[in-house]
């Protein structure tokens, strides 16, 4: 007997559900009399709309979309450019068997009238979609029936885990369901006590470490660089360095060479989030457009209420995932987004990065000492259209796949607006005396290449891997710190420095942290609260409690 192994069976089971929930789907076409030709036309279109749309929407985001997204389209229409030039001659084959009826409708029906082929009954319909029914059911069974499905409904799995072992229209259901009984349900007081015991039977206190307080009392300014992935670090394209001025940061800063970004639904979105919050996102929903109201724990929040001010900086529409509300809700006193800047000229998706930049460290300059600013650039963004302004490295975009040679372009010129962004900052004192620091909020979407030295494969670590550039006050020494960090370790870490004492829930840890105190890092640098023998097992529970307190405005009950 043929066994196949993971992942392999999950596929094959996947198909061979779709292919029956599929047919479950057609089923009610037995019972309808009048145009069930046309009905059946109908409901396949409908059907092979939306596998386009998925398809589409996974060549982008490589996740599937879900009915939480719904209430975010408005946030993405700014990205649909993009999107549409993912559509490829390819696609037509998701209607080629539509076409083929629509155009030989008539042969067919006389076809069928011609061989005696008449109209299924009542009796037929009953046994044929009992038939269907029950072929669904038994092809649940390698996968643990109906009792499993039951559980997939109560769990985290995302859409694409779901799909590979139910098919796509199942895992789509299994969502909508999912959705709908997430905004019809509330946690009750039990399972708002349990939390509660939760956090605090398994939160770590607040740990210290060597460098705790070093930066005590210094204005902070974080910058999360679009689509800045490890891999164009110290690489050169021409015989020119890519991103010469991190580089040259990374020389007198802490540098993590191989930071772990994390994201769910809500994309770069989730990154504000994460960095800020040290909570993670979620797989099925923008935590910021349907929970941006929560009235999150945060690095703003903790910061003012030790007499920080704190201000959050965007070169684009600042209502874009809903930022204008979440970052309030985040604690953010001030939002400058694109209105509050002087016309420029945009670039890919917002106000380019050096006038954005440079207005930016104006407007750092008026704000309320210590202060924490958040600076958020843009131009790195997708699609990576090559201009004057970007044109540094000299690359023909026909000599590299697809998007390439744009995004090294793009980077290198974001790069280049950073260098000018340091400089200004130091010419108005804010650079030295700071704790500044830089990541990536996420790896850019592209297809394997070679580019001068650099070798990048997406199927590799490299697509998850982002730079964090730690750079104290002062400081002008370069410390590596190679394998170490996630996104939700930038909130813990800026607070170890600043030496901010919190009682909040934060699921990562101060990257300084090397003792006793240190948590156990569990699986891709991610760390866990306890030693627990089965890591997996420690992370989906601390995931599902995130996710918890998320979708049930939990943080405030949780964070005395």
């Amino acid at each position: 007997m043929l066994r196949l192994t993971w992942p392999t069976y999950q596929y094959v089971e996947g198909l061979v559900v779709g292919f029956v929930s599929t047919a479950l789907i057609f089923s009610p076409i037995f019972f309808i009399h009048k145009h069930k030709n046309r009905v059946a036309i109908i409901l396949a279109s409908l059907l092979s709309i939306l596998l386009l749309i998925d398809s589409v929407y996974y060549a982008y985001f490589k996740t599937l979309p879900t009915a939480g997204l719904l209430s975010s389209v408005g946030e993405t229409t700014s990205v649909i450019p993009a999107i549409i030039g993912l559509l490829s001659f390819k696609y037509i084959l998701l209607f080629v068997d539509i076409i083929f009826v629509i155009i030989f409708y008539k042969h067919i029906s006389l076809f069928f009238k011609r061989k005696n082929i008449v109209k299924a009954g009542n009796k037929f319909s009953i046994m044929a979609l009992l038939t269907i029914v029950v072929c669904f059911f038994i092809s649940l069974q390698p996968m643990g029936g109906a009792n499993n499905l039951i559980k997939v409904l109560d769990s985290g799995y995302d859409t694409v885990s779901t799909a590979q072992f139910y098919g796509i229209f199942v895992a789509h259901a299994i969502d909508v369901t999912r959705f709908i009984k997430e905004e019809t349900t509330v946690l009750s007081p039990d399972q708002t006590q349990h939390l509660i015991d939760w956090v605090n039977n398994n939160k770590p206190n607040q740990a210290t470490s060597n460098f705790t307080g070093v930066a005590s009392g210094k204005n902070v300014i974080m910058i999360q660089v679009e689509s800045l992935g490890s891999f164009v670090m110290n690489q050169s394209v021409n015989e020119k360095e890519i991103t010469p001025n991190l580089n040259k940061l990374a020389k007198s800063s802490h540098f993590f060479p191989n930071d772990r970004f994390i994201i769910g639904a809500g994309h770069t979105s989730d990154t504000d989030l994460v960095a800020n919050s040290s909570f993670f996102p979620l797989d099925d929903a923008a935590t910021f457009v349907r929970y941006g109201r929560d009235e999150f724990t945060s690095l703003p929040k903790t910061l003012i209420a030790n007499g920080y001010s704190a201000t959050a900086y965007h070169g684009f529409n600042r209502n874009f995932w809903n930022r204008n509300v979440a970052l309030s809700s985040l604690g953010y006193q001030k939002f400058y987004a694109a209105d509050n800047y002087s016309d420029g000229t945009f670039l890919n998706m917002g106000l380019n990065d050096g006038d954005f930049l440079s207005e930016t460290v104006d407007y750092i300059k008026l704000q309320q000492e210590p202060s924490l600013n958040y600076v958020i650039t843009l131009s790195s963004h997708v699609p990576f259209n090559i201009t004057d302004k970007t044109n540094n490295l000299g690359l023909d975009a026909n000599d590299y796949p697809e998007l390439t040679a744009g995004y090294l372009e793009n980077i290198n010129y974001t790069d280049r607006m950073l260098g000018n962004f340091f400089d200004k900052l130091k010419t108005n004192n804010l650079y030295d005396d700071s704790l500044i620091v830089v990541y990536g909020d996420h790896t850019p979407v592209l297809p394997a290449f070679t580019a001068g030295t650099v070798k990048y494969d997406p199927d590799t670590i490299q697509a998850s891997e982002v730079p964090l550039f730690v750079k104290l006050p002062n400081e002008t020494d370069s410390v590596i710190h190679p394998n170490m960090g996630t996104n939700l370790d930038i909130m813990p870490t800026i607070l170890d420095l600043l030496g901010v004492k919190t009682k909040q829930l934060m699921f990562g840890r101060s990257l300084f942290v090397d003792n006793d105190e240190a948590l156990k890092v569990c699986s891709d640098q991610l760390v866990v609260f306890n030693n627990y023998d089965d890591c997996t097992k420690a992370l989906e529970d601390e995931k599902a409690k995130s996710a918890l307190i998320i979708r049930y405005n939990q943080f405030n009950k949780l964070s005395k």
